[in-house]
């Protein structure tokens, strides 16, 4: 499905927005790597090391990045049901992601799980319950390993789709304004031509006439400035043109991960 764009007149470029969504997929992407951290630490402070035990200090830093990977995968929960806790991602792309997480809801009910687990490792690890811990990493680990990571590419996937078959669209209709643009640029151009050939032409009737022709002369002047004047426009436009359509260009493939 292909949603719709923000207000047009919100001064946002097509670039900006995006590197919005594309920033917002990036947050959603990495619950992957969060999950996988989340269970290497959250191990670190179940298993005991054959090195030795270490320090109280050291367990308080794993507790602390145990505690991080909790909160973003939580938050990537959040968006894939629409809303940012952080509120850093703009509300119209967290409703473009959230609709696409109402077409794909056992894919949200796996954010929402994981968040939930990972929830539970992190609780565990801060009462230093062993048998807590065993239970709530076993799961965790139980629930990454049975598809989670996959679920969490697929539903990427699908946001770079849809993304993609949206700047085709802004694309297809860009062009379509550029042309339209280009054609009404085109007559004034002519009328530009027009104003100066008219322009020439009174000129020498002022000459030949003499003193009589001065007021002529005068307007002659104007309706030159005025020719050369339209024919700048047209060329500035054109060449703003030609720019907005190299920018959406340069955008080139989206980065899927």
């Amino acid at each position: 499905m292909v949603h719709p764009l923000p207000n047009p007149l919100v001064a946002e470029t097509d670039a900006e927005r995006f590197a919005q969504r594309r920033s917002a997929i990036d947050l959603i992407a990495t619950t992957r790597a969060r999950t996988i951290r989340a269970a290497l630490f959250g191990s670190y402070l179940f298993r005991v090391n054959p090195l030795g035990p270490e320090d109280a200090e050291t367990r308080a830093q794993w507790r602390v990045v145990l505690r991080e990977q909790g909160e973003a995968v939580a938050r990537a929960a959040s968006l894939v049901q629409g809303s940012d806790p952080l509120q850093a991602v703009p509300g119209w792309v967290c409703d473009w992601i959230g609709q696409h997480g109402a077409a794909h809801p056992r894919s949200v009910a796996a954010f929402v799980e994981m968040r939930d687990l990972t929830h539970a490792v992190v609780i565990a690890a801060e009462g230093d319950d062993v048998r807590q811990m065993r239970d709530a990493l076993a799961e965790h680990l139980r629930v990454g390993r049975g598809g989670f990571f996959e679920k969490v590419t697929a539903f990427c996937d699908g946001l770079w789709a849809d993304l993609d078959a949206t700047r085709h669209q802004e694309l297809e209709h860009a062009a379509a304004a550029g042309q339209a643009i280009t054609k009404t640029l085109g007559r004034l151009e002519q009328i530009g031509k027009h104003v100066r050939l008219v322009s020439l032409n009174a000129s020498v009737e002022a000459a030949r006439v003499g003193d009589a022709g001065r007021g002529l002369g005068v307007i002659a002047v104007e309706f030159k400035t005025l020719a050369e004047e339209i024919q700048m426009l047209a060329t500035t436009a054109r060449r703003d043109i030609a720019a907005m359509t190299g920018n959406s260009a340069d955008l080139g493939p989206s980065p899927r991960r």
